[in-house]
């Protein structure tokens, strides 16, 4: 076994990303005295934002890393030589780029502006059922030798493709599996469960702001919407979730048209600070759904309502033996979705609890002693002093 194979094999056991397995694999054959000019490798993922990961390395500018999205990549992959092989039913070509009558692809095009002079392709098949979408790799290597590689050189790179494969399949499932805990439970909470906090009932106490946010009248509105609706929900879930994100903040459950958002109180982050963050994300919410609005101004206005609480929640993995959830419970919780019931009867779009009041850093105004519904004593409550009226579309 070459030492290019025994670091192939290593990368897949230790290696971090997909582009430094390409880019280290493409230099040591360089190494070799193999003219590799180019190297390409696409892996197929399950992203809602992106279809495929481009990795393009090159002898003059190293990697370069590039998400496809959904919508792109189903145009480009089938005017491309790998759709063209998926097609005809082939899983390695060589082109020659010298050769005036080789297929018109638009990749030739940049191939050769570089000084490639040929294209070695190879589709490498994971056959994997339960995971279809991961079918496999597709990988392309370019030479700027006058006639391309020479049967030896192709040789070589075959010989060690089945071994980068299994290494980028390794690296991208664990990547995957990290994307999806982030995308479907969140950033702390995926973190949490990849590091063994599976058991249900572990978990841990720890005091946060809260924000509990949840959008006026689209109950009634969904029953009589159509499938459509689904997209402008999207559109103000959005508008919730990225001040979230912005202010620090992370988002632990949706809950139909609702969202529930935690800012953990931290030995970085103090209680005036996460309060504070919170604050300004729900100030950034209600703008961005009223743009929401503004931008379906011929539908019905979906206003937001939000409330802001601070306290103790039990944060870990809850529910039956075979299907966990990983949130926040706890009385906190409870009275923070108390607080945003009262929102329409009090005509505000944002309530808060004196725990967050007390340490605004925007003025607040007293909305009086209210009882709570399942809460023994009443609350102090309080809103924005400038959005005491409810923000919606003029």
């Amino acid at each position: 076994m070459s030492n290019l194979e025994s670091w192939i094999i290593e990368q897949g056991f230790k290696g971090s990303t997909v582009g430094a397995l390409l880019s280290g694999c493409a230099e040591r054959l360089v190494g070799e005295g193999i003219p590799l000019l180019r190297a390409y490798m696409a892996l197929p993922t399950v992203n809602p934002t992106f279809r495929v990961y481009n990795h393009v390395w090159t002898r003059m500018s190293g990697i370069l890393v590039e998400g496809v999205s959904h919508e792109r990549n189903d145009g480009a992959f089938e005017i491309s030589p790998f759709g063209y092989m998926l097609r005809t039913g082939l899983m390695e070509q060589h082109w020659r780029l010298e050769d005036l009558e080789t297929q018109p692809f638009e990749v030739f095009d940049d191939v050769r502006r570089d000084g490639g002079t040929d294209y070695l392709a190879r589709l490498i098949s994971f056959e994997n059922t339960t995971a279809p979408d991961l079918r496999g790799i597709a990988v392309s290597f370019s030479s700027d030798r006058a006639g391309g590689f020479l049967p030896d050189e192709i040789a070589r790179i075959d010989a060690v493709l089945p071994l980068l494969g299994l290494a980028a399949y390794r690296i991208t499932l664990l990547n995957l599996t990290v994307d999806m805990l982030d995308t479907y439970v969140g950033l702390s909470a995926g973190r949490r469960v990849l590091s063994g906090e599976i058991r249900r009932g572990s978990g841990t106490t720890l005091t946060a702001a809260l924000l509990f946010a949840d959008l006026r009248g689209f109950t009634t509105l969904a029953d009589t919407a159509g499938m459509d609706l689904i997209a402008r929900l999207d559109q103000h879930l959005e508008a919730m979730v990225e001040p979230v994100a912005e202010q620090g903040g992370e988002v632990l459950k949706f809950m139909g048209d609702g969202v529930l958002a935690a800012f953990p109180i931290t030995a970085e982050r103090t209680r005036e600070e996460a309060c504070a963050s919170a604050i300004r994300a729900a100030q950034s919410a209600l703008e961005r759904n009223a743009a929401v609005n503004r931008l379906r101004a011929a539908e019905t206005s979906l206003d937001l309502d939000v409330a802001l609480h601070c306290g103790d929640v039990f944060y870990g993995n809850i529910g039956a033996a075979g299907r966990l959830d990983f949130t926040v419970i706890g009385p906190a919780v409870n009275e923070a979705s108390r607080m945003e019931a009262l929102c329409q009867p009090l005509g505000c779009s944002v309530i808060m609890s004196e725990s967050v009041a007390s340490v605004s850093p925007v003025p607040v105004q007293p909305l009086g002693r209210h009882r709570l519904r399942g809460v023994a004593a009443e609350r102090e409550l309080f809103t924005l002093s400038f959005s005491g009226a409810r923000v919606s579309r003029p």
